[in-house]
């Protein structure tokens, strides 16, 4: 899609796109930016002016609310959780008093993000599997697999080191 289409359509639609962002999440910042990230997406999936264009940037501004929606979620469910690290004796304090710990701990965060998560949650939060699992989003069978794993990946890093 052209810069000239993609204004056209902007100048056509972004005011009804707009008030419909702002009724879906009632503030204006986050409309503005579904409303940008809409059009966003139009000029790298829009190839010719399709006939129910508007419809599409309906749709797609919708499901761009429905993720940031789950994200902010998901962000909620880990916030009471992380209290559980900043206790004034906390737990990265004790754990990193030892230097073979110490070890162990910088080694965890050389780990790729979904093993750092889990082992963090699991180890370092002191949270059941099942509750890993939730805030994870994975069946529990899933965060077992996936904290397996993870401790195999950070046993070979360390025994490297």
């Amino acid at each position: 899609m052209g810069n000239d289409e993609l204004e056209c359509l902007y100048n056509k639609y972004h005011i009804e796109l707009y008030l419909y962002a702002l009724s879906l999440c009632k503030d204006k910042t986050l409309a503005e930016d579904l409303v940008s990230e809409t059009f966003f997406k139009a000029l790298l999936a829009l190839e010719d002016s399709r006939e129910y264009v508007k419809y599409w940037l309906f749709r797609v501004c919708k499901n761009l609310y429905l993720d940031y929606e789950k994200k902010e979620k998901s962000l909620e469910q880990i916030e009471p959780h992380m209290n559980k690290l900043f206790i004034e004796e906390s737990t990265l304090d004790k754990i990193l008093i030892n230097e073979q710990r110490r070890e162990v701990y910088y080694e965890v965060l050389k780990l790729k993000s979904s093993y750092k998560e889990i082992i963090t949650l699991y180890y370092y939060c002191s949270l059941s599997l099942r509750e890993v699992a939730v805030i994870m989003r994975l069946s529990e069978g899933a965060s077992r697999t996936l904290l397996y794993r993870a401790r195999k990946k950070l046993k070979e890093g360390l025994k490297e080191e």
